[in-house]
C-alpha cells in the first residue's frame, strides 16, 4: 500500500479546485466534470478511473472540517480480524488440523473444513491469511519439511487414454486395528492427458502380481490404452507382463534407469499421495487391509482428481470428461493374456493338481497323467488344461468340502478426517456420525475446561500435541468423561499442564494390561 501522505497529497490535487476560491464558478464545474468523467491514475495501482462524483465532494468536506489530516486515508478498527463470528472457531480447528498433521495443504484443509462445518465459506485466500495471522501458526512452519524442486521434462498426450503412466510408491508403514503394523505399497495407474489417476492399489509388495492387478482394474473401467510408460522396476519387466502387455498390442515404453523427469506427472501425484493419504494414516484408526483400501479410493476419487490443477487450468476429472477409451477389451480376453504355461501331473486318483495358483481338479481322463496347464499369476483357481491337439478345457477348483456360507459384510469405520471422505464417497453428503476425535476437538474441549482459547501461543500447541501423539487418537465419550472429572478433581485456575498430567492418568488406568502369552512356570518342589 503507498505512502497515506501521498494518498493525501493526491487526493488534494484532485479536489483544489473545489477549493481555489480564485477560480470562477464555471471553471469549478469543468474540473469536477473532468474527474468524474475522465480516467485517472489512482496512487493504489490498478488501472485507470473516473472519481466519482460522491468521493470528491467527501474529500472536501473532511478537508474543510480537518484540514489536510482529513485527507488521510482511514485505517479499518478490525483490519486483520474476522469479519464473520464463525470465523475463529473455523480456524481454530484448521490450526488444529496443521499441528495434528502439518503436510497438509490448503486444499486438505479446505475439504476437512467443509466436511466439519455445513456452514463453512471462507475463501482459500481468507483461509491462508487468517492462518498465517494466529499466533500458533508459526509453530506449524517449524514442524513442516522442505522439499528440493527438480526440473521436469514437459510432455504431454494428445487425447485421453493415448498413454498411460504406472508406477509405485512405498513401502510405507500403517498400523491395523487386526493386524498391527505392516508395509504395503500403492500402485498406480495415471492418464497422461488429464492427469486423472485410474486406478490404484495396494500390495504387499510391488510385484509382478500386483502390477497385473492394478492395470486390470484399469483397463476394466477405462479400457485399452495405446502406450503404457513404467520404470524398469522388477515388478514391470517381468515376463507375465510384458507378454500381457504384447497379447493386448499395448506398446510397452519403459523409462530408463534414474530418469524420473520421464515420469513427472505421476512423480507430482505421488507428492500428492504422500500429503493427502500417507501424513494421514499416523492420524486415522483403520480396521484391516479393505478399510485401508476403501480410504485410498475415497481420497483419490474426492481430492486428487478433484483438485483444481494449475497447470491444466481444471481439474483431472474434469479433463477426462469419463471419456472412456475406444480400445475395449472382454473380462475374459483380458485376464486370458497374463496366462501364463506350466507342466504338472494330475493325483491318479482324486485328478487334484497343483498349479502356482491353487489346486484344482482335471477330468477324468487326464488323471495320473502329466500335462500342460495356463494359470493366471493373480487370479487363484483360473487355470485351463492344454490338451495335446492344442484344445483348452477350463479347471474347477479343488475342494475337500463344501465352501461355507459367506458372512454378510459390515462398513468398515475408524476415526480421522479419511473416514468422513469414506462417508462422502458411499453417498453420504453429511457425516452421519461423529468418526474422529482428533487433534482439532482435543483443542477445543481444552479451551472448554480452561475456560479460554487452547492453544494461547505456540508453546502450548507443542506441548498439546505431544500429549496426543502420546496418547492418541482418543475416543470422543471417554475423553469428555475424563475432562469433565478432571476439571471436578482440579477445579479451576491450574496450569494446563496439570490438566494434561491428570488426563494422561485417567488415559493409562482405563487401558487393559498387555497379555502375558507365556504363564510362570511352576516352581520346582
Amino acid at each position: 500500500m503507498p505512502d497515506p501522505y501521498e494518498i493525501a497529497a493526491w487526493r488534494f490535487e484532485q479536489i483544489a479546485p473545489l477549493v481555489d476560491a480564485s477560480l470562477a464558478e464555471t471553471q469549478r464545474r469543468v474540473a469536477v466534470r473532468e474527474r468524474t468523467r475522465k480516467p485517472v491514475a489512482w496512487p493504489q495501482g490498478g488501472r485507470p478511473r473516473p472519481i466519482p462524483r460522491s468521493t470528491l465532494y467527501r474529500w472536501l468536506k473532511a478537508y474543510r472540517k480537518h484540514g489536510y489530516p482529513g485527507l488521510l486515508p482511514k485505517v479499518r478498527a478490525d483490519r486483520g480480524a474476522p469479519r464473520r463470528a464463525d470465523t475463529p472457531v473455523w480456524i481454530g480447528y484448521a490450526i488444529g488440523l496443521l499441528y495434528e498433521q502439518p503436510q497438509r495443504s490448503l486444499t486438505q484443509l479446505e475439504a476437512y473444513l467443509r466436511l466439519e462445518f455445513e456452514n463453512y465459506r471462507l475463501s482459500r485466500s481468507s483461509l491462508a491469511r487468517h492462518l498465517r495471522a494466529h499466533p500458533a501458526f508459526s509453530g506449524i512452519e517449524k514442524l513442516r519439511q522442505g522439499h528440493k524442486s527438480k526440473l521436469r521434462a514437459l510432455y504431454e498426450a494428445q487425447h485421453p487414454h493415448e498413454g498411460w503412466q504406472l508406477d509405485g510408491k512405498g513401502p510405507f508403514t500403517v498400523r491395523l486395528q487386526r493386524e498391527g503394523r505392516i508395509q504395503v505399497h500403492v500402485l498406480s495407474v495415471l492418464d497422461d492427458h488429464s492427469r486423472y489417476a485410474l486406478a490404484a492399489q495396494l500390495a504387499g509388495a510391488e510385484s509382478e502380481a500386483a502390477a497385473i492387478t492394478v492395470f486390470e482394474h484399469a483397463v476394466g473401467k477405462w479400457g485399452l490404452a495405446d502406450r503404457f510408460q513404467f520404470d524398469a522396476g522388477s515388478a514391470f519387466d517381468a515376463k507375465g507382463f510384458r507378454q500381457g502387455l504384447a497379447q493386448l498390442g499395448v506398446h510397452r515404453n519403459a523409462v530408463k534407469v534414474r530418469t524420473p523427469e520421464w515420469q513427472g506427472k505421476i512423480e507430482a501425484y505421488h507428492r500428492c499421495l504422500k500429503r493427502w493419504f500417507v501424513n494421514e494414516l499416523p492420524c486415522q484408526e483403520v480396521v484391516d487391509r479393505e478399510h485401508l483400501q476403501q480410504l485410498l479410493e475415497a481420497m483419490v476419487a474426492l481430492l486428487y482428481n478433484r483438485h483444481h490443477h494449475r497447470e491444466l487450468a481444471t481439474t483431472p476429472e474434469k479433463r477426462l470428461g469419463a471419456r472412456l477409451s475406444p480400445r475395449q477389451v472382454s473380462l475374459d480376453v483380458l485376464r486370458r493374456a497374463f496366462f501364463l504355461e506350466t507342466t504338472a501331473k494330475a493325483h491318479p486318483k482324486t485328478g487334484e493338481v497343483r498349479l502356482p495358483n491353487g489346486a484344482l481338479r482335471v477330468p477324468v481322463p487326464f488323471a495320473g497323467q502329466r500335462q500342460r496347464f495356463a494359470y493366471h499369476p493373480v487370479h487363484a483357481g483360473l487355470a485351463a488344461l492344454i490338451t495335446p491337439d492344442g484344445r483348452e478345457i477350463a479347471l474347477s477348483a479343488f475342494t475337500k468340502q463344501p465352501l461355507s456360507a459367506v458372512a454378510p459384510q459390515t462398513p468398515k469405520r475408524g476415526t480421522g478426517q479419511l473416514q468422513k471422505l469414506l462417508d462422502r464417497w458411499h453417498g453420504h453428503e453429511r457425516p452421519n456420525a461423529q468418526p474422529g476425535f482428533g487433534l482439532p476437538e482435543v483443542f477445543a474441549a481444552l479451551a472448554t475446561l480452561l475456560g479460554r482459547r487452547v492453544p494461547a501461543c505456540e508453546r502450548e500447541a507443542r506441548t498439546v500435541l505431544g500429549f496426543y501423539r502420546t496418547h492418541g487418537p482418543l475416543p470422543r465419550q471417554p475423553f469428555l468423561a475424563a475432562c469433565a472429572r478432571t476439571a471436578q478433581s482440579l477445579g479451576t485456575g491450574r496450569p494446563l499442564s496439570a490438566y494434561l498430567a491428570d488426563l494422561a492418568r485417567q488415559i493409562g488406568a482405563q487401558r487393559p494390561p498387555p497379555a502375558n502369552p507365556d504363564p510362570p512356570e511352576p516352581d520346582e518342589p
